[in-house]
Order: structure tokens, then C-alpha cells, then sequence
């Protein structure tokens, strides 16, 4: 079943984030710290999770304003986030090129983040869960929205161009680290 996340919904969505995507500044972080994000994400916008028995197998969270997203986020856990980032200090660089990086860019609404648990990858419940992810943007009255992909991340690439994005530029997000960015139009 596709359906949009609940909040009870976040721990799971949290747990996919953290085991399948291995690379990021985000999955680096507590599972506590993103549970909270994406009860943010869930309230302030939307995700799509596909459930099997009663679990979430996969999901795709979305945003019409990052920027809107993370005020909201650090106004809920303001002293929170201080507490559990503050062992990633040394990575100071990386936690304000993460929030800083969607003012460089000129569209706003965004993909954030797609996974699938990989005993369930090859289904289809990607596809699927982006259509229906495609149908939440078009409720909201978007007409363009973007997704940053990182360059080395070949099957996410792929998975972007055949559902239709069309690539626009090379970006840094991380220093030394390429990244792409994709539209696509409604």
C-alpha cells in the first residue's frame, strides 16, 4: 500500500534512512535526531511510505521550502539539535553547507530523499511511491520541483533520468564531494 507517512510513521522512515543510505551527512546522525526530522518533514510537508504488513518498506519525503522546513525544524529542537551536534563540531563546514546549500539554488520545492529496504528493491515501489509523490506536488500547485543527487550514486542517477528529470548542473553541497541537480516539470 502507498499512503501518505504518518508521524508514528517516522521512526521507521528514520530507520530506512539510516541503513540504506549509507553516504550523507544525515546518516551520520542518531536515528533520535532523524525520527525528529522526519516528524518535521510529515507535519511541515509530506512523505509517501509504501507499508507491507503493517511496515514501512520504503519512502520519499518532500518539501515546497527548505528553507521554511528547517526553521521549523530547529524552532521545534533548537537545544536538541545543539546537543547531538555538538560532537559533530568538526564538522561545522558540513552542517552549515547542508543548510545553507537550497540558497544557492533557484527552485525551491524539492525531492529530499527516496529509499526502499533492500529486501524490497526491484519491486517497483519506488516507481510507485514516486508517482504518488508526483501526485502530492500537483495538489500542493507545484509545477517544477528539483532533487540534488551526489555523482557517484550511478543506480539513484538512473532511476531519476528514466522517471523524467531532466539533469541542470553540477553543484558542491560538501567541498570535493559533486553532486547533480535534476528537475522535473509537471
Amino acid at each position: 500500500m502507498i499512503a501518505l507517512a504518518q508521524k508514528k510513521d517516522a521512526i521507521q522512515i528514520a530507520a530506512i534512512h539510516k541503513k540504506e543510505i549509507k553516504q550523507g551527512f544525515l546518516s551520520s546522525l542518531p536515528l533520535a535526531f532523524l525520527e525528529k526530522l522526519y516528524i518535521c518533514i510529515i507535519e511541515n510537508d509530506f512523505c509517501i511510505v509504501a507499508i507491507e504488513n503493517s511496515q514501512v518498506v520504503g519512502f520519499v519525503a518532500g518539501t515546497k521550502n527548505i528553507g521554511k522546513l528547517y526553521s521549523y525544524f530547529l524552532k521545534r529542537y533548537f537545544i536538541y539539535s545543539v546537543i547531538i551536534l555538538l560532537p559533530k563540531i568538526l564538522n561545522i563546514k558540513k552542517i552549515f553547507e547542508t543548510l545553507f546549500y537550497p540558497k544557492k539554488e533557484d527552485i525551491e520545492p524539492e525531492l529530499l530523499t527516496i529509499a526502499v529496504k533492500s529486501d524490497f528493491q526491484g519491486k517497483g515501489l519506488a516507481r510507485q511511491m514516486f508517482e504518488a509523490f508526483v501526485s502530492e506536488m500537483k495538489k500542493r500547485d507545484v509545477k517544477v520541483f528539483k532533487v540534488l543527487v551526489g555523482e557517484d550514486l550511478k543506480p539513484a542517477i538512473s532511476f531519476y533520468e528514466s522517471s523524467g528529470f531532466k539533469f541542470v548542473k553540477e553543484t558542491q553541497v560538501h567541498k570535493g564531494q559533486k553532486s547533480r541537480i535534476y528537475i522535473y516539470q509537471l
